[in-house]
């Protein structure tokens, strides 16, 4: 009997006085469609909305997850608190769980869901010390027939959980939408602050490849704190978007371009204060739209390439090369191989005529050290359309044509976009504008993270979230907010 009441007085003594609430924006969800929307019957006025799956299957092959955000002592209590309801009244379970392959579940709990909002509780033990991040509280969606709503979480029992609740006010709240743009149809989320507006706006440019919403989080909770809303969105044929997806510069600019507008025709942000921001390829896009729209009141590129046409992809290939420290006097001629081919393919030269182009390229990326199948892979990644293209590409002239208040910023660790040589780049075409500043980070790499060894994109999983280092943040934070309260 003492041992017990002992258990249950240690149980009492580790449950924390306070919670920590999270919006339901950050529930993920998988295996159906979801949308962030608003209703102010929850705490902080957030859901998701998932739709039943198309096809019913296993529990799990659907579901919500949020991942337990701090670490578990051994024998530590461990409860989540959160807010569901469903379209019509149905049953599934929730359970808070490891990581694959073992799903090791600590507690589970049935769920009786009805159309009225409710609280429910898992609460189990932990059999030993469990990192932060390593465990997720888990709803099973892969049987439902009907639409699940679910609202914030507090890692909490219930009775800590309702004081949090009642305290919880987040900075924004996320909302889903649709951008029309030519011939496609952008599937966003806008990130609105809480308060009266309307609000000024950041919308984030996502980086080369098939990029959906995401990898901004830091720099948009920031925006957010500061009462700026934030606009992310999938790429055209990505995520929920429709068209086709291709990495054409025209057509991306048209989309962000078509996303200012959008912005503007809400009566909820302000329209004319209007930021952009890009991370790498976004990086060129962003100062493309500001620069055939005077009225855009701040530009910030996270590691964004400047050069004009095949002559500044020709000096973004050699800079790459050198940093990599291949044989110098290889490295020319790759380069007038490469420019070669290109020019060629955008000419419209047929495949008779660039093969042997094609032959020499290969045979110069053998010069360089790479092995046969290394050079090929190499061909395979040049030779693209999108590289036929690069001679519409004009950043430097961009950033140049640029009114608005610019902020350029380089890891000195990027293994794709040289530091030293774009900002100097930079720095050249940003001559004329007494509201720029061009930056190098020594210590991160493409993806600015602290923590960057070799800058290599393999150590990116293991360093915290994309664009997640502080200092950058900070900065990219306080001058967003000072360039737009400047705008008149």
């Amino acid at each position: 009997m003492k041992a017990t009441i002992s258990l249950a007085i240690a149980a009492f003594l580790a449950t924390p006085a306070h919670a920590q609430v999270e919006d339901a924006g950050r529930w993920i969800i998988y295996g159906t469609t979801s949308t962030h929307e608003r209703d102010s019957s929850v705490p902080g006025g957030a859901i998701r909305a998932a739709l039943p799956p198309a096809k019913r299957a296993e529990p799990w092959s659907s579901g919500a997850v949020l991942k337990l955000p701090h670490a578990i002592a051994a024998g530590e209590p461990v409860s989540a608190t959160f807010w569901a309801r469903a379209a019509l009244p149905m049953r599934t379970t929730a359970a808070i769980q490891g990581p694959e392959p073992a799903y090791v579940q600590l507690a589970t709990t049935d769920l009786a869901l009805t159309p009225k909002w409710q609280r429910f509780t898992v609460t189990g033990t932990s059999p030993s010390a469990l990192a932060a991040g390593s465990q997720s509280l888990v709803v099973t969606l892969g049987q439902v027939n009907t639409q699940v709503m679910l609202g914030p979480v507090a890692w909490a029992p219930a009775p800590v959980a309702a004081k949090a609740f009642a305290a919880f006010h987040p900075a924004a709240v996320p909302i889903d939408l649709t951008i029309p743009s030519k011939q496609a149809t952008l599937a966003g989320t806008l990130h609105l602050p809480t308060g009266h507006g309307p609000f000024p706006v950041a919308i984030v440019i996502q980086g080369h490849g098939p990029n959906g919403r995401g990898g901004f989080d830091p720099v948009i909770a920031r925006l957010n704190r500061d009462g700026i809303a934030a606009l992310e969105y999938d790429k055209r044929g990505i995520g929920q978007s429709t068209g086709t997806y291709v990495e054409d510069i025209g057509l991306l600019t048209t989309d962000a371009q078509a996303a200012v507008a959008a912005m503007r025709a809400r009566p909820d942000i302000d329209g004319r204060h209007v930021a952009l921001i890009g991370h790498s390829q976004g990086g060129v896009v962003a100062p493309a739209v500001a620069a055939a729209d005077p009225s855009i009141g701040a530009v910030v590129t996270l590691g964004g390439s400047v050069g004009d046409g095949f002559t500044g992809l020709a000096e973004a290939l050699r800079r790459q090369m050198i940093a990599a420290k291949r044989p110098a006097a290889a490295i020319d001629p790759a380069v007038d191989a490469a420019l070669t081919l290109l020019r060629a393919r955008a000419a419209g030269r047929d495949e008779a005529a660039v093969a042997p182009l094609r032959l020499t390229l290969v045979e110069r990326l053998q010069g360089l050290g790479f092995t046969r199948p290394e050079a090929e892979s190499g061909l395979k990644m040049i030779d693209v359309p999108e590289a036929w293209a690069a001679d519409r590409v004009c950043s430097a002239s961009d950033l140049a044509a640029t009114k608005a208040p610019v902020l350029a910023i380089y890891g000195g660790k990027d293994p794709l976009v040289i530091a030293a040589p774009e900002a100097a780049a930079a720095r050249t075409a940003l001559a004329a504008n007494r509201k720029a500043t061009v930056v190098v980070f020594d210590d991160l790499s493409h993806w600015f993270q602290d923590g960057a060894v070799t800058g290599d994109e393999k150590e990116v999983p293991g360093l915290g979230p994309n664009l997640g280092s502080p200092r950058v943040v900070a900065l990219v934070g306080d001058f967003v907010a000072s360039a737009l309260k400047s705008v008149d």
